[in-house]
């Protein structure tokens, strides 16, 4: 059977190790949510780059038409003074932007495409993100009650074979004292009644003496 000190040892020993492997999981969980956070800042950043883009691309189609349309504008005023040459210069200019109008148009839809996938994307790692932190917080208060009810079975690492063996020692200590006690008592009895005899004698003698006395002082009266 093991001593108490040697279990009360090992107890402690396991929890150590429990603590530290809590601790490791925490630090673990931690890292894994610092990640998650930068990442979806570093995405959150992408997709407002691609959202400014559309919105860039949407700026340029508008000025792309509205140069079509002073070039179309200066056409008609040139096709009115009869410059046919300068009406046909200022439509080629209006084509050229119509057609980066266009370009632009084709852009745009792509671009739309794009953001609307980032976004849906950055909306489940979001969720992902809020899971994830709201499983750490529920880990952690767990780890915690874990943490807890440990340091209690430590503070109570005394098991009841310990606990018997101690008081079994214990007794079996006092059974020997307790003999050792009743061997000297027997002992130490005779003494004692030789003791008393001797005493009762003594007693004994001293009254007749004192009778014997007694008596001469009579007579001689």
């Amino acid at each position: 059977m093991k001593k108490l000190t040697e279990i009360s040892e090992q107890i402690k020993e396991n929890i150590t190790q429990f603590l530290e492997n809590v601790e490791s999981t925490e630090s673990v969980l931690d890292e894994m949510v610092k990640d998650m956070k930068a990442r979806l800042g570093e995405a959150k950043d992408l997709v407002a780059g691609a959202i400014a883009e559309e919105q860039r691309l949407k700026r340029v189609y508008r000025e792309a038409v509205e140069a079509a349309d002073t070039w179309d504008e200066k056409a008609d005023t040139a096709l009115r003074v009869g410059d046919i040459s300068l009406v046909k210069e200022m439509r080629h200019r209006r084509q050229q932007c119509l057609e980066r109008a266009a370009d632009y148009k084709r852009q745009i839809a792509v671009q739309q495409d794009v953001v609307a996938s980032l976004k849906t994307t950055l909306h489940e790692f979001y969720q992902q993100f809020q899971n994830a932190v709201k499983r750490v917080e529920t880990l952690s208060y767990r780890q915690k009650q874990a943490e807890t009810r440990a340091k209690f079975y430590e503070v109570l690492a005394v098991s009841e074979d310990a606990i018997a063996a101690i008081f079994a020692r214990a007794e079996g200590k006092l059974k020997a004292t307790e003999e050792k006690a009743d061997v000297c008592g027997n002992r130490s009895r005779p003494d004692a009644t030789k003791m008393e005899n001797g005493t009762d004698n003594l007693n004994l003698d001293e009254a007749l003496a004192k009778l014997k006395n007694d008596v001469f002082e009579d007579r001689g009266k």
